[in-house]
């Protein structure tokens, strides 16, 4: 009965690092910004939960890609309970370095819960990046153009 315990323990250790490794990669600081990095082996990255109350939630951030050209695709989704299936509701891509000034982008989105922000790097090589989630009565004005 001890080999079954330990093996069940080791069994949810690794199961607890993989899902930490594919699906976790934040670090967020006392400032709201979340810190992502993704690469060929991680190319997603995926926020909390979240609740959209006002019709929109705009992100702000800059991001680093090892060729100034790749392309960053951040989404609002919602993934099923097992991950198996992802709903995509608004979508934008940015291009290569956006680290002098910040981009920033509006998505508009039904109110409801459940909502998470994912990040995709198409699979190339090193990609880092930082940026917060807003909320506001009102969209940020003079969107740039990505």
């Amino acid at each position: 009965m001890k080999n079954g315990i330990s093996t069940w323990f080791i069994l949810k250790k690794i199961k607890e690092w993989y899902r930490d490794r594919w699906f976790n990669h934040i670090n967020k600081n006392g400032d709201d910004y979340i810190n992502w990095g993704l690469g060929i082996e991680v190319p997603f990255f995926s926020s909390s939960k979240f609740t959209i109350k006002n019709n929109t939630v705009t992100i702000i951030g800059s991001q680093i890609t090892h060729d100034r050209s790749w392309p960053i695709k951040y989404s609002i989704v919602k993934m099923s309970k097992l991950g198996t299936s992802i709903k995509y509701f608004d979508s934008v891509t940015v291009y290569g370095d956006q680290s002098d000034t910040e981009f920033f982008h509006n998505f508009h989105l039904p109110n409801g819960s459940g909502y998470q922000l994912l990040i995709f790097n198409y699979y190339q090589y090193h990609s880092i990046g930082r940026l917060r989630m807003l909320q506001t009565n009102e969209q940020i004005e003079n969107e740039p153009i990505l």
